[in-house]
Protein backbone atom coordinates (compact mmCIF):
# COMPACT_ATOMS: atom_id res chain seq x y z
CA UNK A 1 0.00 0.00 0.00
CA UNK A 2 1.54 3.73 -0.56
CA UNK A 3 0.12 6.73 1.40
CA UNK A 4 -1.22 9.27 -1.17
CA UNK A 5 0.67 12.57 0.37
CA UNK A 6 -1.71 14.85 -2.39
CA UNK A 7 -4.88 13.31 -0.77
CA UNK A 8 -4.09 12.99 2.56
CA UNK A 9 -4.05 15.62 5.39
CA UNK A 10 -5.37 16.26 9.03
CA UNK A 11 -8.61 15.00 9.04
CA UNK A 12 -8.06 11.40 7.05
CA UNK A 13 -5.10 9.54 5.05
CA UNK A 14 -6.03 8.50 1.95
CA UNK A 15 -4.46 5.42 0.51
CA UNK A 16 -4.29 3.09 -2.55
CA UNK A 17 -2.90 -0.33 -3.44
CA UNK A 18 0.32 -0.96 -5.90
CA UNK A 19 0.81 -4.34 -7.21
CA UNK A 20 3.53 -6.42 -8.45
CA UNK A 21 2.09 -6.66 -12.10
CA UNK A 22 2.02 -3.00 -11.83
CA UNK A 23 4.16 -0.08 -11.60
CA UNK A 24 1.30 2.04 -10.90
CA UNK A 25 -1.39 2.35 -7.51
CA UNK A 26 -4.84 1.13 -8.21
CA UNK A 27 -5.74 5.13 -8.25
CA UNK A 28 -3.65 5.87 -10.79
CA UNK A 29 -4.57 3.34 -13.11
CA UNK A 30 -8.56 4.01 -12.49
CA UNK A 31 -7.31 8.07 -13.88
CA UNK A 32 -5.38 7.00 -16.47
CA UNK A 33 -8.10 4.88 -17.50
CA UNK A 34 -10.83 7.60 -17.40
CA UNK A 35 -9.00 10.65 -17.94
CA UNK A 36 -9.93 11.26 -21.26
CA UNK A 37 -13.68 10.27 -21.53
CA UNK A 38 -14.44 11.05 -18.08
CA UNK A 39 -12.29 13.80 -17.46
CA UNK A 40 -15.10 16.02 -15.22
CA UNK A 41 -16.00 13.05 -13.08
CA UNK A 42 -12.55 12.58 -11.97
CA UNK A 43 -12.06 16.15 -11.13
CA UNK A 44 -15.13 15.64 -8.69
CA UNK A 45 -13.91 12.12 -7.81
CA UNK A 46 -9.90 14.13 -6.78
CA UNK A 47 -11.72 16.81 -5.38
CA UNK A 48 -14.26 14.66 -2.91
CA UNK A 49 -10.86 12.61 -1.94
CA UNK A 50 -8.76 15.70 -1.12
CA UNK A 51 -12.06 16.99 0.79
CA UNK A 52 -11.89 13.90 2.87
CA UNK A 53 -8.27 14.19 3.86
CA UNK A 54 -8.25 17.80 4.33
CA UNK A 55 -11.88 18.80 5.72
CA UNK A 56 -14.36 16.31 7.07
CA UNK A 57 -12.74 12.93 6.52
CA UNK A 58 -14.07 9.82 5.67
CA UNK A 59 -17.93 10.43 7.13
CA UNK A 60 -20.22 7.63 6.19
CA UNK A 61 -22.32 9.75 4.01
CA UNK A 62 -20.14 9.86 0.97
CA UNK A 63 -20.14 6.18 0.68
CA UNK A 64 -22.44 4.13 -0.26
CA UNK A 65 -21.50 0.81 2.35
CA UNK A 66 -21.30 -2.36 2.38
CA UNK A 67 -20.92 -2.87 -1.51
CA UNK A 68 -18.80 -6.07 -0.97
CA UNK A 69 -20.46 -9.50 -0.46
CA UNK A 70 -19.29 -10.13 3.45
CA UNK A 71 -20.89 -8.12 6.03
CA UNK A 72 -17.25 -6.88 7.69
CA UNK A 73 -15.23 -6.29 4.88
CA UNK A 74 -15.56 -2.35 4.41
CA UNK A 75 -15.71 -2.51 0.80
CA UNK A 76 -17.56 0.84 0.02
CA UNK A 77 -18.06 3.28 -3.31
CA UNK A 78 -17.79 6.79 -3.23
CA UNK A 79 -21.29 8.28 -4.14
CA UNK A 80 -21.67 9.67 -7.31
CA UNK A 81 -22.77 13.02 -7.67
CA UNK A 82 -25.21 13.28 -9.42
CA UNK A 83 -25.10 13.09 -13.59
CA UNK A 84 -22.03 11.55 -12.85
CA UNK A 85 -20.93 7.99 -14.43
CA UNK A 86 -17.90 6.81 -12.65
CA UNK A 87 -17.81 4.79 -9.60
CA UNK A 88 -14.90 4.28 -7.44
CA UNK A 89 -14.58 1.61 -4.78
CA UNK A 90 -12.68 1.74 -1.41
CA UNK A 91 -12.03 -0.10 1.80
CA UNK A 92 -13.14 2.38 4.25
CA UNK A 93 -10.95 1.60 7.82
CA UNK A 94 -12.79 4.29 9.97
CA UNK A 95 -13.32 8.14 9.41
CA UNK A 96 -9.77 8.82 9.43
CA UNK A 97 -8.61 6.36 6.90
CA UNK A 98 -9.97 4.87 3.35
CA UNK A 99 -8.06 2.38 1.06
CA UNK A 100 -9.26 3.70 -2.83
CA UNK A 101 -8.84 0.96 -5.73
CA UNK A 102 -10.22 1.69 -8.99
CA UNK A 103 -13.15 1.14 -10.53
CA UNK A 104 -15.30 2.08 -13.91
CA UNK A 105 -18.48 3.30 -15.47
CA UNK A 106 -21.81 2.35 -13.63
CA UNK A 107 -23.97 1.60 -16.30
CA UNK A 108 -26.01 -1.20 -14.31
CA UNK A 109 -27.82 -1.22 -11.39
CA UNK A 110 -25.81 -3.82 -9.59
CA UNK A 111 -22.06 -4.18 -9.68
CA UNK A 112 -22.03 -8.10 -10.11
CA UNK A 113 -24.03 -7.76 -13.39
CA UNK A 114 -20.56 -6.01 -14.88
CA UNK A 115 -17.31 -7.87 -15.23
CA UNK A 116 -15.68 -4.74 -14.85
CA UNK A 117 -16.70 -3.39 -11.87
CA UNK A 118 -17.22 -6.97 -10.46
CA UNK A 119 -13.71 -7.62 -11.05
CA UNK A 120 -12.68 -4.08 -9.08
CA UNK A 121 -14.89 -5.03 -6.32
CA UNK A 122 -13.83 -8.64 -5.74
CA UNK A 123 -10.29 -7.17 -5.75
CA UNK A 124 -11.21 -4.87 -3.26
CA UNK A 125 -13.04 -7.74 -1.20
CA UNK A 126 -9.47 -9.79 -1.50
CA UNK A 127 -7.31 -7.10 0.13
CA UNK A 128 -9.68 -5.94 2.58
CA UNK A 129 -9.56 -9.37 4.01
CA UNK A 130 -5.86 -9.30 4.05
CA UNK A 131 -5.91 -5.86 5.75
CA UNK A 132 -7.88 -7.00 8.41
CA UNK A 133 -6.17 -9.82 8.53
CA UNK A 134 -3.18 -8.15 9.41
CA UNK A 135 -4.66 -5.39 11.88
CA UNK A 136 -6.02 -8.43 13.89
CA UNK A 137 -2.51 -10.24 13.78
CA UNK A 138 -0.53 -6.85 14.63
CA UNK A 139 1.67 -6.97 11.19
CA UNK A 140 -0.44 -3.60 10.06
CA UNK A 141 -1.76 -1.32 13.25
CA UNK A 142 -3.15 1.82 13.50
CA UNK A 143 -1.55 4.93 14.27
CA UNK A 144 -2.61 6.62 17.77
CA UNK A 145 -3.42 9.19 16.24
CA UNK A 146 -5.62 7.23 13.80
CA UNK A 147 -4.42 8.80 10.31
CA UNK A 148 -1.94 5.99 9.46
CA UNK A 149 -1.04 2.77 9.13
CA UNK A 150 2.11 1.61 10.90
CA UNK A 151 4.32 -1.96 10.32
CA UNK A 152 4.86 -3.88 6.83
CA UNK A 153 2.71 -2.31 4.11
CA UNK A 154 3.50 -4.89 1.78
CA UNK A 155 -0.03 -6.65 1.01
CA UNK A 156 1.09 -10.31 -0.71
CA UNK A 157 -1.71 -11.52 -3.09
Amino acid sequence: MVYLTNLSGRKASVYSIVTEESQHAFLDRFVMEYQKEFFQDLLSIMGRLKSIGNVTGAVSTYFKLDEGLEWNDQVCALYDIPDKHLRLYCIRLSEQMIIVGGGGPKKVRAWQDDPKLAREVNEMMHYSKIIRTRLKDNTLRISLNRLKLEGDLLLIR
